[in-house]
């Protein structure tokens, strides 16, 4: 019977059919990301199946006893497409009151339905590096109405990377047809997502900029 971390990993993200797997094969074969940063992980290791350096951060008590299961790196170790060492930390830690790394050192931000990661841990990104993030908890919306990041993509639910003259008018309009505002971010932050006050007109499962 496998072990409870690797049947959660497998139950949550379902591993190597994990939604979330081609577009990381994509950002990793047309960007060259080497060092992720990972805030608000929970037991989602599938970026440690395509990046070499992957740092996951989570305030979940013993989330690094679970991250370091036996059973559970194995799975991943067996199914990486990583040529060579493969290394993984884990930082049992809210994000939110820092993260012990160096600012401006990591290539890629993953930020998956665990708050204003983009705000909280933005500065970890070199310039030039890039945020994968979903809209699940805002963060895609408030990285555009912040001057330090620019969107330059969405992907689709098949992983595929939109990149075209208009659709950054097709994905941050209201359903209105309103710009997103810093103080639409702020309405809807007070807000569950199910209750929005602005919604998007267009909703991209993800999202992606780069750190200017």
């Amino acid at each position: 019977m496998p072990s409870k971390a690797l049947t959660q990993y497998l139950s949550h993200y379902r591993g190597t059919d994990d939604p979330h797997l081609s577009s990381f094969k994509l950002i990793k074969k047309k960007y060259s990301v080497e060092r992720v940063l990972y805030p608000g992980s929970w037991i989602h290791l599938t970026p440690s199946l395509i990046f070499p350096y992957v740092v996951y951060v989570d305030s979940l008590p013993k989330i690094d006893s679970m991250l370091s299961d036996p059973e559970l790196l194995e799975y991943i170790g067996n199914n990486s497409e990583i040529f060579g060492e493969s290394i993984i930390k884990v930082h049992q830690i809210d994000y939110r009151e820092g993260v012990n790394k160096e600012k401006e050192s990591f290539d890629l931000l993953i930020s998956l339905s665990s708050g204003f990661v983009s705000q909280y841990c933005g500065s970890y990104l070199k310039k030039g590096g890039l945020l994968f993030v979903n809209n699940e908890h805002y963060d895609a919306i408030k990285a555009f109405v912040d001057e330090n990041f620019k969107p330059i993509g969405v992907f689709s639910s098949k992983g595929k990377l939109i990149q075209k003259e208009n659709w950054i008018e097709e994905y941050f309009l209201t359903k209105n047809d309103e710009s997103i505002t810093s103080e639409m971010v702020s309405e809807n932050s007070k807000r569950s997502p199910s209750k929005a006050k602005y919604k998007l007109k267009n909703k991209a499962p993800f999202y992606l900029f780069i750190r200017t």
